[in-house]
């Protein structure tokens, strides 16, 4: 199993970072030209693994590595090898060997491959060994290329929150964002056309004999990797999946802290809570502009090109939205993201709650994920059908609550579908009831939503406010259709049959 932190960085804290690990006197400087096997189509990747042989000019090793949605962890087979191909007989007893058989085993080929500089040197710090490792080079696929510079933390022995104390001390050195990207990904991403394409959630694969510790663990990791890995494409080049699915992984970790809030409950929790608020609350507004562009102004600038102050008001957005990009990628750039990263990173693995023998944290921590889940679920569906009633007279701000309740239900059922095999239809019925609820609801709390910037770009030009009031109005008035939607799926929530 290895357990390892993984930065990347530009060439300025790379020179910093080599002086400050004396890696010209300490280090151990190697060429290493690694070639990644798949099949056609694609198949190790699709479960999770990759298969790579990589030669540093003496000899060559055969590594198979698996995901197991187990925090900062992965299974790790090697064994040297021979020739420049796989060899099955060597990957006998790992994930390979019964993921493959013979005839698909005929039919793996080079995919892809990295040529890194890697310098390396051991430390000891805080009862534990680390290889510190240090890495320059590219990975090519597909005939284009992308370059590398990383550094990575790995644990050799020892407990890990060494890992973070060793990070946190080299992050005073240099500026690291914290990375989830592993460079077969990078290949696999440029195999597909997609050396920088913005990164959707995926829920891990539970098991079903986990505590439920372990699994906040997996699910709060994916969310963390989700806001990293998007915050990485933002840095380089602003697309606007890419914004949504930085702030989607940000609400999904909240909603993740949410549902598992009872073990939780440690000295650094409202710290990590407060961080996470702040990188949402700084990427709402270009977020808010992109929706407001694409489903409210678009459509009714196609419709009423002749409305007075409609191309001002055009202008008028994409300065705006220019605006709340320019806030988001500084965000995402600056260092209390690097910072709360990092330190979301050490609470979720070896945070207090991990560790607590305070029973009101430590039985919750150590139940049965399955038991735990069913209860959560249920509790949750509860307060919707509650918090739901009278909801065409609910106020804007407990709607908009209602509709956070319904989102976080929504990932709820993503995380946890894995662990109730056998309900298939009732899971495919009750998701697409809490689908269609919470997009009911979005959709009516979106136009309150646009009613408000609306007023907001009005307030200095009264082309703009005339424009902005007509193409509010427009989607104001159909408020009510929104809010008819919004009961029939409610409805059709309170009869869905649970999965759990």
């Amino acid at each position: 199993m290895e357990t390892e932190l993984k930065f990347e960085m530009d060439a300025a804290a790379a020179g910093a970072l080599f002086k400050r690990l004396d890696l010209d006197a300490e280090g151990e400087a190697r060429e290493l030209r690694s070639i990644y096997f798949d099949t056609p189509g694609i198949e190790l990747h699709a479960d999770g693994m990759t298969l790579r042989i990589r030669d540093d000019g003496r000899k060559r090793i055969q590594t198979v590595k698996q995901s197991v949605n187990n925090g900062f962890r992965r299974g790790e087979w090697e064994a040297e090898v021979e020739g420049p191909g796989p060899d099955l007989k060597a990957a006998a007893g790992t994930p390979l060997s019964g993921a493959i058989g013979r005839r698909k085993a005929r039919t793996l080929a080079p995919a892809f491959e990295t040529r890194i500089e890697r310098t390396t040197r051991d430390i000891r710090i805080d009862g534990a060994l680390i290889e510190v490792a240090l890495d320059r080079g590219v990975v090519e696929a597909g005939g284009t290329d992308q370059a590398i510079l990383e550094l990575e933390l790995e644990l050799k022995q020892g407990p890990p929150e060494a890992l973070f104390v060793l990070a946190r001390e080299l992050a005073g050195v240099a500026s690291l964002n914290l990375s989830f990207t592993a460079k077969a990904e990078r290949g696999y991403a440029l195999l597909r056309g997609q050396g920088l394409s913005p990164v959707h959630a995926s829920d891990p694969v539970l098991d079903r004999r986990a505590s439920a510790g372990e699994a906040f663990k997996s699910i709060a990791v994916t969310a963390l990797a989700q806001i990293a890995d998007n915050a990485r494409v933002l840095r380089r080049v602003r697309r606007i999946e890419a914004l949504h699915q930085a702030r989607v992984g940000a609400r999904r970790l909240r909603s993740a802290i949410s549902l598992f809030k009872p073990m939780l409950k440690d000295g650094r929790l409202e710290t990590v809570g407060t961080e996470l608020k702040w990188l949402t609350h700084e990427l709402d507004d270009a977020r808010n502009l992109d929706v407001f562009i694409t489903d409210t102004f678009r459509p009714a600038s196609r419709r009423h090109a002749e409305w007075p102050g409609m191309a001002t008001l055009g202008q008028a957005l994409i300065h705006a939205q220019t605006e709340g990009y320019d806030r988001a990628v500084a965000a995402l750039s600056s260092e209390r993201f690097r910072t709360l990263t990092l330190e979301t990173a050490a609470w979720i693995e070896t945070g207090p709650w991990t560790t607590s023998d305070d029973p009101a944290l430590a039985e919750p921590r150590e139940r049965p994920i399955r038991k735990f889940a069913a209860e959560i679920l249920a509790k949750r569906r509860k307060i919707i059908a509650r918090r739901g009633r009278k909801l065409a007279e609910l106020e804007p701000r407990p709607r908009h609550k209602l509709r956070i309740q319904a989102k976080t239900l929504r990932y709820a059922c993503g995380f946890f579908a894995g662990l109730y095999g056998g309900k298939d239809d009732r899971l495919g019925g009750f998701r697409t009831a809490m689908e269609d609820l919470q997009d009911a609801l979005g959709a009516a709390v979106d136009i309150t939503a646009a009613e408000t910037l609306a007023a907001r770009l009005a307030d200095d030009n009264a082309e703009i406010a005339y424009a902005a009031g007509l193409v509010g109005g427009e989607r104001a008035a159909r408020g009510d259709k929104a809010l008819k939607a919004a009961e029939k799926a409610l409805r059709r929530f309170k009869v869905a049959k649970p999965f759990w």
